[in-house]
């Protein structure tokens, strides 16, 4: 009893004792400290969620009546109906049929990330072979191109008129339509993520009331940010 007395009152295993409290309390796995750690440890082992160009949708910008897709800013017509994204289009807009016609005008948007997308020519030419010419004539002859720049983007642009195979066709899985009297205009703008991809499609008086306004919204396009 007098030697516990004696120990229970001794310095230096006071001293050892209050040493040893930071060590004690550091290996606590129960305390507010251990669990902060514990958590910031799952954290890190989660994996990042993955983001595919290709399915990432045109942004609006509050109070700004601006979309922005892949660092391009560019300001939709308020008399477009906005169909939002869809499969591999990132954005549609739909523009009402004019008196005359029997269906609307549709810009559909696509875009397939940084590198991708086939290149500005190949999908120019894409969407010529798109169309069929009254008699059978060659529509790449027919089409016409050129070319704008925009905030320093470089944009492309080929227009024609004829009749538009429309839908997916048989390895897309979807019956091809062929359009009489339709116009199709296609816009590349080489933004700072990559190319985007607008493509007008429509009756004719339709088709033209709608380029009519997708122009000057590309033409007015910029780099966000």
């Amino acid at each position: 009893m007098k030697n516990q007395t004696c120990l229970s009152g001794s310095p230096l295993l006071i001293a050892l004792v209050i040493l040893a409290l930071p060590a004690l309390a550091a290996c606590g796995g129960g305390g507010q400290d251990g669990h902060a750690s514990s958590q910031t440890a799952s954290q890190k082992v989660q994996p990042a969620p993955s983001s595919t160009p290709a399915k990432a949708a045109a942004a609006v910008q509050p109070g700004t009546g601006q979309a922005v897709l892949a660092g391009v800013a560019y300001a939709p017509p308020a008399a477009w109906q906005d169909l939002g994204p869809s499969n591999m289009r990132v954005a549609q807009y739909r523009l009402p049929a004019v008196d005359g016609d029997g269906a609307p005008a549709e810009v559909n948007v696509f875009y397939f990330g940084p590198a991708s997308g086939g290149g500005v020519d190949a999908n120019l030419q894409r969407w010529i072979g798109q169309m069929v010419l009254p008699g059978g004539g060659d529509p790449a002859s027919a089409a016409h191109r050129s070319t704008f720049t925009a905030d320093g983007m470089a944009g492309h642009i080929v227009t024609l008129e004829g009749t538009y195979k429309s839908g997916g066709g048989p390895m897309m899985g979807g019956e091809t339509k062929l359009l009489e009297g339709y116009r199709l205009v296609g816009v590349v703008l080489e933004g700072p993520e990559g190319s985007l991809f607008f493509k007008l499609t429509g009756p004719v008086a339709t088709a033209k009331a709608m380029e009519a306004q997708l122009m000057p919204m590309m033409r007015g396009a910029k780099k966000a940010g």
